[in-house]
């Protein structure tokens, strides 16, 4: 019975790596109808979504430079969640870059606002990190017009990473549920 369990455990670890690997990169949201508040972009009905290895992106009229993301004429809306993560707390700068409207939030607090129709600019500041994982999240609004672009960066000490899905943590804790149950079979007596 140790034997079928921990094999067992073993197919349920393999589960585990399968989703990890299928979602390699960040989600993206894109939304029809936004709307830029100047402290936020609100959106209408989800278009696509999507899993980016970039969140920069640029495109033309008629081009994007990277596949999913839509063309400069559409007006479209776009959100990206994530963690960043340092090895210990202080100040790191983070730089939004846009072609009309974004927004950072870090923590659920608002760091860098980009609001309004404008060419591509980027701004950088210094935001206070805590040690460990914070999360973030990037609204984007595109215009009606001619050139669309969104570039996030951080200070090198500082690791961005896609947002986990709740999946992935409900397999991990039942990977390691039998795991424990299989140690704990070996231990008691025959």
């Amino acid at each position: 019975p140790v034997r079928s369990l921990m094999a067992a455990a073993a197919l349920f670890a393999t589960a585990l790596l399968t989703p990890l690997a299928a979602h390699a990169g960040f989600t993206v949201k894109i939304f029809a109808e936004p709307n830029d508040t100047s402290t936020d972009v609100t959106f209408g009905a989800l278009l696509d979504e999507f899993d980016s290895d970039h969140i920069s992106f640029f495109s033309g009229a008629e081009t994007s430079d990277v596949d999913g993301w839509p063309v400069a004429t559409q007006m479209f809306g776009a959100e990206i969640t994530g963690f960043l993560h340092v090895a210990s707390p202080g100040e790191f700068p983070l730089s939004l870059g846009s072609d009309d409207g974004a927004y950072l939030f870090v923590n659920d607090q608002l760091v860098i606002a980009r609001p309004g129709d404008r060419s591509y600019a980027k701004t950088t500041v210094d935001v206070t990190l805590p040690e460990g994982y914070s999360t973030f999240r990037i609204a984007y609004y595109n215009g009606p017009c001619c050139g669309t672009g969104l570039t996030f960066e951080a200070d090198r000490l500082v690791t961005i990473t896609p947002v986990p899905e709740p999946s992935t943590y409900a397999l991990m804790a039942g990977g390691l549920a039998l795991v424990g149950a299989g140690a704990r079979l070996r231990r008691r007596p025959a």
